[in-house]
């Protein structure tokens, strides 16, 4: 018998509107900012196609690969913003904790389909997503989480319990219900305590819906005041110095100015002897150095 082993990372191919975005900003790293601000994805993130050759419908993404934009209105500053990108959460409460009728054994959350997306009631459509517990004071559960294994659109009936004429309302699966039946794992107890069952929620308690499309992913964008093809301008390209007022201009490959400095020297008051010679940054660009004016003036 050959044994071999299987599996690569699969790209993710998660729908822009399945993600959240936020970003903070700091002026430099001595500075600690804990806010973060909301991005909208749709304005940010777009999708990357196949090659025309590779395309089957005609608008084939290629999965795990997205442009990012960075708009100037929101990145304007100097500084580190850092991008956090993350599934997209959905917030509800549980309605009930029950079993189903045709099957008792089987123990689940219910949610009501109206305080949910019309795109996540559908059977099934949260098979796979990610189950927060919201305490009582507001603050999370930490390090508890549960996953969708089944849900399914059920309604409630009322059976009797065991052989007593008491009354207990169970679920039926039922297409036209408005109430989703959720079975969550790990739900089932294990062989070492048989009659002690995991924790899955209490009825009336909030819950945090998380998809399980990708790995949250941080990306850190460092806004400066040169690039690398700045500097290069400044080492490589072309630069007049106007010895008589003291003007050291620099140009871009076009031959643009992109920055001036006034050269003077501070002397000695009693021996008129040179102290330093200073480079000074000009505010205000003297049009006339321009560098043709410069080359064909001479």
């Amino acid at each position: 018998m050959a044994i071999s082993t299987y599996g690569i990372v699969r790209p993710s191919d998660v729908d822009i509107n399945d993600i959240s975005m936020y970003y903070n900003y700091m002026p430099n790293r001595e500075t600690f900012n804990n806010v973060m601000y909301p991005l909208n994805p749709t304005e940010i993130l777009s999708y990357n196609l196949l090659p025309t050759s590779e395309q089957i419908s005609g608008t084939d993404t290629l999965e795990g690969l997205y442009n990012l934009r960075l708009p100037a209105s929101i990145f304007n500053q100097l500084g580190i913003y850092t991008i956090y990108i993350k599934p997209k959460a959905y917030t509800t409460v549980i309605v009930d904790c029950s079993v189903l009728s045709s099957l008792p054994s089987v123990k689940g959350i219910v949610l009501d389909t109206n305080t949910l997306p019309s795109n996540l009631i559908a059977n099934n459509a949260l098979q796979g997503y990610r189950i927060e517990y919201i305490n009582t004071d507001g603050t999370k559960l930490r390090n508890t989480v549960r996953y969708v294994a089944t849900a399914n659109k059920v309604v409630p009936v009322s059976e009797n319990v065991g052989n007593t004429s008491q009354k207990a309302i169970r679920y039926r699966f039922d297409d036209s219900g408005t109430l989703l039946f959720l079975q969550l794992t790990p739900s089932s107890s294990s062989d070492v305590k048989p009659n002690v069952l995991p924790f899955i929620g209490n009825i009336g308690q909030r819950i945090i819906l998380n998809n399980t499309f990708f790995s949250p992913l941080a990306i850190e964008v460092d806004l400066v005041q040169n690039t690398i093809n700045t500097l290069a301008n400044i080492l490589d390209n072309n630069q007049v110095k106007d010895v008589q007022n003291g003007i050291l201009t620099y140009y871009d490959s076009n031959n643009v100015i992109m920055s001036q400095f006034n050269l003077f020297e501070i002397k000695d008051s009693v021996s008129n002897v040179p102290l330093y010679e200073v480079k000074q940054k000009r505010n205000n660009i003297d049009e006339t150095q321009s560098f043709d004016e410069v080359i064909n003036g001479i």
